[in-house]
């Protein structure tokens, strides 16, 4: 019955989200979106079905990205290797309450644990409003008493904030520009512990195009008594905790009962087949 009541709340989210995505459709291929913003001018390009968010280059004149991808015609599938290793974090927290996004961008990892997960309550933090219009406009978000926009730096949002959360993830790098150094020292880590709860985990996407790759990678394992990696191809999904979720022999298990539990429309066992300390990979 209560398998019958989550597939039944949830094919009801997916209607809703189709309809909010639908006027999407019959607009013309091409550029839906240009804005510029202090640090970066983004673009939402629609080809097809897929609406992409991309930064332009200012030094290079290229796009970058893209940064949130989503398929109209399958909007809860999370196209980005990276966003379904994250959502690996729920091997350590199957059951969060509260969850914390650094990193808002079109929210894709955000929307698909809003719909599945009926529960959480999700603090998404950005450092520019704009990402509120981007994300509701062309990515399907919605915002309420469980999905929250708060516009800060990270770091000074985990330092006011009065929350402790099951799960903090971690996106808030781009190729353009990176002045965002500062959320990958050791001071930054310790303050994420203090905002975890007791066997909380971290999920970070670190861009293997980011100069300082591997010394942030060492800040990380450093920082964590528990570190596993995700080795994708163009970027390391690392998490670091307390502790081990489970044995590796079982991980790739656990990881497709996740799946069933919550009907994510993503396969995780593969990318839970990869996972290996940290400090294997160096």
């Amino acid at each position: 019955m209560a398998l019958e009541s989550a597939q039944s709340r949830l094919a009801s989210y997916t209607a809703a989200l189709a309809e909010r995505l639908d006027r999407l459709r019959a607009l013309p291929d091409g550029v839906l979106c240009d804005r510029s913003l202090p640090q970066v001018r983004l673009w939402v390009i629609k080809e097809g079905t897929f609406i992409s968010l991309f930064f332009l280059n200012p030094a290079s004149g290229a796009l970058d990205g893209p940064m949130s991808r989503i398929d109209i015609e399958r909007p809860l599938h999370l196209l980005a290797p990276y966003n379904r290793a994250l959502l690996l974090t729920l091997l350590w927290r199957p059951s969060p309450r509260r969850v914390c996004m650094l990193g808002f961008g079109g929210g894709r990892i955000s929307l698909a644990l809003h719909a599945h997960l009926p529960n959480v309550i999700i603090d998404n933090v950005d450092i520019d409003p704009a990402f509120e219009m981007v994300a509701a406009t062309y990515f399907g978000v919605t915002f309420d008493e469980r999905q929250r926009l708060h516009i800060a730096d990270a770091q000074e949002y985990l330092r006011q904030s009065p929350h402790r959360y099951d799960i903090i993830f971690m996106d808030a790098f781009s190729d353009a520009r990176d002045h965002l150094d500062h959320l990958a020292t050791a001071e930054f880590y310790a303050l994420c512990q203090k905002r975890l709860l007791p066997g909380g985990v971290i999920g970070i996407n670190l861009l293997r195009s980011d100069p300082r790759f591997a010394a942030k990678a060492h800040v990380f394992r450093t920082s964590f008594r528990t570190t596993l990696a995700a080795p994708l191809r163009h970027s390391l999904v690392l998490f670091g905790a307390g502790r081990m979720p489970a044995p590796v022999t079982t991980l790739r298990e656990r990881a497709h009962d996740l799946a069933l539990r919550y009907g994510f429309d993503a396969d995780l066992t593969d990318i839970a087949a990869t996972l290996r300390p940290l400090r294997d990979l160096w």
